[in-house]
């Protein structure tokens, strides 16, 4: 049995290309008292990873010939831990890898009802939970507030905007093609969607929200934030909830003028409540009241310009690789 890895080559200057990445093959990792070896079944691709849980940039602490760090679903297939045994199916991070050591430290095990396994990385795992926490908790929604998404068919905007709609509130997304906001609409419920690259965002902004919008729930980076704030689209003393990341000094002055407030979400302060979560959103989806879509390819070696496809925002639903 051999380790197949995907490493960084070299930092990605802009968007990622294949080229920015390695395949490379290893023998197997050996592990000692505390840690066990686990086989990875699911991988999830993120555009924010390691952000999830610290609040640092996407790159910040990656360096050359390291793994690119995800998150998966995996099985434990030889363990010397006291918590974890062979057999067990944990979620955690392992990066883009088959095989991982781990210490167990941020790992847990797979829900009951996080049934098919897949949904533990998206719509009740932490996309979904960044979703929950994100709008309930650091944006503070109410009813009948009109809340705009960005990345509206990713992972985690269409569980934003499923969770909106469930708490009374009124969901606008913004997608990357009409393909994505078409879905958006007709299967998540936005109430609408914009393809900015087709249509005028200022001008569907107006005419869908013409009193601003209460929410803005932004999973992109600061240009498009910018640019909604600059279009007078927040409304007096919104609320801007920056998905996965710290707010650094300087963050965008314009939202200042409608006196919105821009917080952090970072994963890290809602770990402990995702039982929580996990009650609520189980239940939504049995009930069919969420819905999620994967987008997923086969195989390690297919990985990479899957991730890159996913940078570009032309992936649809949550981005997956199966082992």
């Amino acid at each position: 049995m051999h380790n197949l890895q995907v490493r960084i080559r070299r930092l990605p200057a802009g968007l990622p290309t294949p080229d920015d990445f390695e395949l490379v093959r290893n023998d197997p990792p050996q592990i000692r008292g505390g840690q066990m070896l686990v086989q990875t079944k699911w991988l999830s691709l993120d555009p924010y990873v390691p952000a999830y849980a610290s609040g640092r940039s996407a790159v910040e602490g990656l360096q050359t010939g390291s793994v690119l760090p995800a998150y998966s679903v995996a099985e434990v297939v030889e363990s010397r831990h006291d918590l974890f045994a062979t057999g067990d199916t944990l979620v955690l991070e392992t990066g883009l890898q088959q095989l991982h050591v781990s210490d167990g430290i941020g790992a847990y095990r797979l829900h009951p009802g996080q049934n098919p396994a897949s949904t533990a990385l998206g719509a009740l795992g932490i996309p979904g939970m960044m979703a929950y926490f994100g709008l309930l908790e650091v944006a503070k929604l109410q009813a009948g507030e009109t809340v705009l998404i960005s990345t509206a068919a990713g992972g985690v905007g269409s569980m934003a905007g499923q969770i909106a709609r469930l708490k009374g509130a009124r969901a606008i997304g913004i997608a990357g093609s009409r393909a994505q906001c078409d879905w958006a609409v007709r299967s998540a419920r936005f109430a609408a969607c914009i393809d900015p690259r087709t249509e005028n965002l200022q001008e569907r902004l107006r005419a869908l929200a013409p009193g601003g919008v209460q929410v803005y729930f932004e999973n992109v980076g600061g240009e498009l934030l910018d640019s909604i704030a600059a279009g007078g689209h927040l409304a007096a003393g919104a609320r801007v909830v920056l998905c996965g990341r710290d707010v650094h000094p300087g963050e965008s002055k314009e939202p200042t003028a409608s006196r919105a407030q821009i917080r952090s979400l970072i994963l890290r302060d809602y770990e402990r409540r995702r039982e929580e979560f996990l009650k609520e959103a189980i239940a939504w989806l049995k009930s069919q009241l969420i819905v999620y879509r994967e987008d997923v390819v086969e195989g390690l070696e297919n990985a990479v310009p899957h991730y890159c496809r996913l940078m570009r925002g032309e992936t649809l639903g949550k981005a997956l690789v199966r082992i």
